[in-house]
This record gives C-alpha cells, sequence and structure tokens, in this order.
C-alpha cells in the first residue's frame, strides 16, 4: 500500500507531499491544475520512461519518493527484492526514489541502495497498477491477461502443474540434444571405422620391426649368398683354407711340445679354434642353403609395411600408439553404446511427459474457455453499469499449431509454460465495430472505463494492493458517475484506490479528498496540494457541481451523505 508520495522540481511542482491510507482516495481540482503530474510521479517510482521536459524550469533535476507498506501477501515481491540483495524494514516498510536529471539521466534508488530501473519496473509490477492514458497498464499485457484470466477461474495451482510437467519435458529434451546430436551420431560411426581398421589390420607388437628387417633380408639375397660362399670357402673349402691352416699350425706345434710342455695349452687352445671355425663353416653353409629369392614375399611383406605406415600416419608414430588408440576409443564406444540405451530411456520418458502434459494442457484449455466466457459475461455487465453500453468485451484463446508440440486433439500445438494457450482481452467500443485488443483502444476515458470494469469483475483474483485510474470519468455523468464512484468504492474495500475525477457524483464516495491546485507564486505556476477537511470537502464538491452557493453546498452535503449511506450498506456486487 502507498502511504506517502512526495514529488520535488517536476514540472509545476516545486515541493509536494501526499500521505494516502486505505481505501479510496479522490485527487480533485481544475483542469491544468497539475492531478496527472502525481501519476506521472507514480510512473516513475513503477520504472517509467523518464523525461527532460519533466524537470521543473531553473532546476537541475526532479525528485519522487514513494513510502509503501508491504504486508505478509508480498511473497513474490520479496522474492525479487532477496534476489536484488534489497533488505527489507522490519516494520515491511519500502521506500523508493527516483530521481531524473538532465538528457534524461537519473538514478533509482530501493531502500536507498541504487538499483537499475528494471528493478522499479519488477517492483512497481507488485506495488500499483495504473490506468491512465499512460504506458503503465498491466491488464494491457498478453501474458498478465493470461495470469488474471487463470486467478479469476482459480486456475493457479493447475497452471503450476502443467508448468511443472512442461519443465521436466523441456529438461529431459535438452538432455537429449544436449548429448546426443547429429554430430554425435557421426562422430560414433567415425570411432567405429577406426576401431574396425585397426581391428581388422591384426597388429603385434615389434611387428614392424620384424618386417622391416626381413623386407633388408629380400632385398639383398644374392649378396648374402656370395658372401656364404666365400665365408665358407675360406673357413673350409679353399686351399689351403682356415681350417687347414690351423691344423698345420697344431701338427708343427705338437712336434716341439715334448721340448716345451708349456706349448700344450696353445695346441689345445688351436684345436677348440679349429673345431668352431668348422662348425660355424657348416652353419653358414646351411644359412647360405635356406637363403632363396621369393618375390611374392617380398610384395607381400611392402604390402603389410604399407598398411602399417598408414595406420601410423592416422593414429600414432608407433604401432603401439595405434593399438592404444584402438582400446581408448573401443572404450569410448562401449560407453556410447551405454548413453544410447540411455537416450532410449529419455526418449520414451520425453514421449510420457509429453502425453502427461498435453492431458494436463487440454484440460487447462478448457477450464479457460468456460472460466473465459464467465468472465466476459460479467465484464459486459460491468460495462453497461459504467454508460459503455454499446461496448462489447470479448477474450480471445490462440492456439497455434506445431510438429513437435503437445497432443491436442488430433493434432499438436506449441507450448509454453503456461500451458498452450494465448489470451488476448478483446473490446470494441461502438456497435458494429469487430473487437480489437485493449492496448488499441483509442480512447483514453474508455481504456480506463474497461480497466474498472475488468478490476471490479476480478476483484478476487487480481492482486496488486495499489490502483490508480485517471481521466476515467471522461464522458459520462449522473448516475452513471455514482455507478462509477459505487464501484470504485466496492474496489476499495480489500484495496487501496486512487482516482482523479472531475465529477462529483464519484468524488464523494471518496474515503479522503485532495484539492490539487496551480496558482501563481513568484512569477512561476506552482501545483499544490491539500487534504480536505469535512467542510473544505463540501465546498470542493460543490465547486465541482458548478458554484459555492448555498443550493451547490447542500447538494454536496446530499451527495457524501448518499455515498455514505451506499458504502455502509453491503457492498456493491462487483
Amino acid at each position: 500500500m502507498l502511504i506517502e508520495l512526495q514529488a520535488k522540481n517536476l514540472a509545476t511542482i516545486d515541493n509536494v507531499r501526499l500521505q494516502f491510507g486505505k481505501g479510496f482516495t479522490v485527487l480533485s481540482g481544475d483542469e491544468g491544475a497539475g492531478k496527472s503530474l502525481l501519476v506521472d510521479a507514480l510512473c516513475l517510482l513503477a520504472g517509467g520512461r523518464a523525461s527532460a521536459n519533466l524537470i521543473r524550469n531553473g532546476t537541475s533535476g526532479a525528485f519522487v519518493e514513494g513510502v509503501f507498506s508491504l504486508d505478509g501477501g508480498d511473497s513474490g515481491l520479496k522474492v525479487v527484492l532477496g534476489e536484488a540483495g534489497v533488505e527489507i524494514d522490519p516494520d515491511g516498510t519500502l521506500i523508493l526514489t527516483r530521481e531524473v536529471q538532465e538528457q534524461g539521466r537519473g538514478i533509482a534508488r530501493v531502500n536507498g541502495r541504487a538499483v537499475p530501473v528494471s528493478l522499479l519496473r519488477q517492483i512497481g509490477h507488485f506495488l500499483i497498477d495504473i490506468h491512465s492514458q499512460m504506458e503503465h497498464m498491466s491488464l494491457l499485457n498478453p501474458q498478465n491477461q493470461l495470469e488474471l484470466l487463470d486467478s479469476f477461474a482459480g486456475l493457479d495451482d493447475r497452471r503450476t502443474e502443467v508448468g511443472r510437467k512442461i519443465a521436466q519435458l523441456r529438461q529431459a529434451s535438452e538432455e537429449i540434444k544436449a548429448g546426443y546430436g547429429q554430430q554425435s551420431q557421426q562422430q560414433r560411426e567415425l570411432m567405429e571405422f577406426q576401431v574396425a581398421e585397426i581391428d581388422s589390420a591384426g597388429i603385434e607388437v615389434g611387428e614392424g620391426e620384424s618386417l622391416q628387417k626381413e623386407w633388408q633380408i629380400l632385398q639383398r639375397v644374392q649378396e648374402l649368398k656370395e658372401a656364404g660362399y666365400v665365408v665358407g670357402n675360406t673357413l673350409y673349402a679353399d686351399d689351403p683354407s682356415a681350417t687347414a691352416l690351423i691344423h698345420q699350425a697344431i701338427k708343427t706345434l705338437r712336434g716341439v711340445s715334448s721340448i716345451n710342455p708349456t706349448l700344450n695349452g696353445h695346441i689345445e687352445a688351436l684345436e677348440s679354434a679349429a673345431a668352431q671355425i668348422e662348425e660355424t663353416a657348416k652353419s653358414i653353409s646351411q644359412y647360405v642353403e635356406s637363403v632363396e629369392d621369393n618375390p611374392e614375399r617380398i610384395r607381400e611383406v611392402e604390402k603389410r609395411l604399407d598398411l602399417l605406415h598408414r595406420l601410423k600416419q592416422k593414429y600414432g608414430p608407433t604401432l603401439e600408439k595405434v593399438i592404444e588408440f584402438a582400446e581408448k576409443t573401443r572404450k569410448e564406444l562401449l560407453s556410447i553404446q551405454s548413453q544410447d540405451e540411455h537416450r532410449r530411456q529419455l526418449q520414451a520418458q520425453c514421449q510420457k511427459l509429453r502425453e502427461e502434459a498435453g492431458y494436463l494442457a487440454a484440460e487447462l484449455s478448457r477450464a479457460r474457455e468456460k472460466a473465459a466466457r464467465k468472465l466476459t459475461e460479467q465484464v459486459n455487465e460491468e460495462l453497461a453499469d459504467l454508460a459503455m453500453k454499446g461496448a462489447k468485451f470479448d477474450i480471445k484463446i490462440v492456439r497455434e499449431e506445431a510438429q513437435d508440440g503437445l497432443p491436442f486433439g488430433q493434432g499438436a500445438c506449441a507450448f509454453t509454460q503456461s500451458g498452450i494457450d494465448r489470451v488476448q482481452f478483446l473490446a470494441s467500443t461502438n456497435p458494429g465495430e469487430p473487437p480489437k485488443p485493449l492496448v488499441f483502444i483509442a480512447s483514453g476515458g474508455e481504456t480506463c472505463r474497461f480497466m474498472l470494469a475488468l478490476k471490479s469483475a476480478l476483484r478476487q483474483a487480481d492482486l496488486v494492493p495499489t490502483l490508480i485510474f485517471d481521466e476515467i470519468d471522461a464522458g459520462i455523468g449522473g448516475r452513471n458517475a455514482q455507478t462509477m464512484g459505487r464501484k470504485l468504492a466496492a474496489l476499495a474495500h480489500k484495496r487501496q484506490v486512487i482516482c482523479i475525477t472531475h465529477l462529483p457524483q464519484v468524488a464523494c464516495f471518496g474515503t479522503e479528498q485532495y484539492h490539487i491546485a496551480k496558482h501563481i507564486s513568484g512569477g512561476r505556476a506552482v501545483t499544490s496540494a491539500l487534504l480536505l477537511n469535512e467542510k473544505a470537502r463540501v465546498r470542493e464538491l460543490a465547486a465541482m457541481l458548478g458554484s459555492g452557493g448555498e443550493s451547490m453546498l447542500m447538494g454536496a452535503e446530499a451527495l457524501l451523505k448518499y455515498a455514505r449511506d451506499e458504502v455502509e450498506k453491503e457492498p456493491v456486487k462487483v
């Protein structure tokens, strides 16, 4: 609830402070006195657009401050404030300030802490609902219209249930997209090919080195044979051969060993060498016999070496690295196969969640259609009471087909967290005109009366604590104005209502009344605000009736008595 509003250097306002209580507060005064400037001030506190044109001439900037009192029902607002790091006073006081400087720049504060203007807009959504020719009209926002329809029908819990199910569906869908996109499928196919290619090669550790040695031997077979023949002949077959020469040496030493027995050791060494040479010559002969030209084997080895070379180029500098790559990739494939199973489970879960969400959304949609018909009927009844009998209100519920949407009927519909419906409040102001969105109603007065009719019908659903109406009485009078006053008073039973009006039939229903006036001081226009006592209020109502004469004073007193008697009765149906 708004407790106090202060504005400084705002156009014709020098320094004005207004205090508000519960109930219905009326702001009255002549045209151009500055009443709507107070609405401008509230719009600034609600995060509205700032303009340097609002700054009083000769000053450096405008200043607006609003003091609000929060009750226990402002849980959503408290969450917003908590996330922004703004502390609430123990008594529930919340102070919003806005400074507007030259070129439209300025500073916004909440409880003394500088904040972005966007936070004021969030806070304003919870605190005040301004119905004027300015931009801050919550009922013109389609998302708010959907929420109000659901609140009117008591569907908030069902919408929350739909939102929870849709959130689960989106989470499962995002998990599938994040882990198993088209790129993952292509990557898996590549990995399967890589493992198959390496496995089909049948690589053995050390195979490359042994094949390379074999290839070198196969390439120089003739050279090896010739060398073997030469060595074999030299050691055993030639005359004299190495073996024959050693045996000659042994024979010679034996001839003199009797002279010096120490030569027997050398004889034994030579005999051992002769045996070793003979064995070596035999082995070389056998090797020479075993080695032969094999062109087919050369081609096989070269082909195998080429395959191993290509694998090393693709998967690692050595065959060991190639084998290591295959093992690592094989493990990743096993992991992917496990993920595939998880994916199939998620897909089944998604299908189930889609069907469950579709069922809940369809039930919610049917309930909304029923509520829309009821709300439409009630608002049109309210419009008839507000001298708008030619006007018509309607609610349009729109669904958009989508292949990947929630099942509905024989097809599927696009969805949001609120379900499959988009709600739009429509209105026509004259008979024969097609309904248009509320935002396109040209007349500010007509818009405000539509707002009042909606607020009256939505009284139990809409929980914004402070309602501001400006220019709501344009084009009406007499009994219709009294009806409007009674409706505003009825709204004020559970809300704080502040209304700018020129009609005494509306003003008389106010709990309290301010007179907004403009006078000249020091050669400059200055706007002031005066809270009227009982006598001053009678004089103000008489002036609104047309004059301050005795008959008008009596008429004003009669209006006040009539209004109080009406308010004391059982509250008017709204």
